[in-house]
């Protein structure tokens, strides 16, 4: 299952919420340097918190 949203300050970026199993990923993809990153969420975890961190520093969970 997936649903996919974007940052209105931040349109060169979009993102997708995965769930794996009982688990929640949050991937994002910019048109910039950064290409894919990815992050597990904690259950207490806004989606849009997350994204805003991997904005400032991209990693990747895979």
């Amino acid at each position: 299952m997936s649903s996919t949203f974007v940052i209105h300050a931040r349109r060169d970026w979009t993102f997708q919420l995965v769930l794996l199993g009982s688990r929640m990923r949050l991937e994002g993809w910019c048109d910039g340097p950064e290409g894919c990153c990815s992050a597990w969420m904690q259950p207490n975890e806004a989606p849009h918190e997350v994204a805003e961190r991997l904005i400032g520093r991209p990693s990747c969970c895979l």
